[in-house]
């Protein structure tokens, strides 16, 4: 037993049925341990939820970074919008563990790895910003813009629209990103 496999089957059966069905003895059944052999690795079920959430951020900044290699300018944020959006409804329960399952003010590691994802963002918003304030509220107007979207579609609210939801996240995210390149 590791970490890493304990994270993947808690992973697992967050994907499969939610982080309130997550608990020790479940992922220990996946295991095929006992469940007190987990303690060894994690104090409690809060912790472990950390883990995975720490785990998830590092999956999405990684692969947005890999993405974006050789890209700059609009592209770049383009590529960041639309791989973020993917990325967070192709596992939907983890989204909702990683955006709402814990308080970041209390979990400072947690916390950490979340700032490497906004940070990655700043950076490719940095250039068409004149100070540190705007570059602030640019990108927090992009990540409101694909996380209220993610949400959206996750709540099932866009599901009876004659518009399809991608077509509709697109639309926004091109001029959302027309907003913070043209104010350069």
């Amino acid at each position: 037993m590791s970490i890493s496999k304990i994270t993947t089957a808690a992973k697992q059966l967050v994907n499969e049925d939610g982080a309130e069905q997550l608990s020790f003895s479940r992922v220990a059944d996946v295991l095929g341990v006992r469940p007190q052999a987990m303690y060894a690795y994690f104090p409690g079920k809060e912790q472990l939820k950390v883990a995975l959430i720490i785990d998830f951020l590092d999956e999405l900044t990684a692969n947005i970074e890999k993405k974006l290699v050789g890209v700059a300018g609009e592209q770049a944020l383009t590529i960041f919008g639309e791989r973020l959006h993917t990325l967070l409804l192709a596992q939907p329960e983890m989204t909702r563990l990683a955006f709402g399952g814990i308080n970041y003010r209390h979990q400072e590691v947690a916390n950490e790895h979340l700032r490497e994802l906004i940070n990655l963002l700043e950076q490719l918003i940095a250039p068409y910003t004149a100070n540190h304030t705007e570059m602030l509220n640019e990108a927090r107007l992009f990540r409101a813009l694909v996380f209220g979207y993610v949400q959206n579609e996750l709540w099932g609210l866009f599901q009876f629209s004659p518009v399809p939801a991608q077509d509709s996240f697109e639309a926004a995210l091109k001029q959302v990103i027309g907003t913070i390149t043209s104010d350069s």
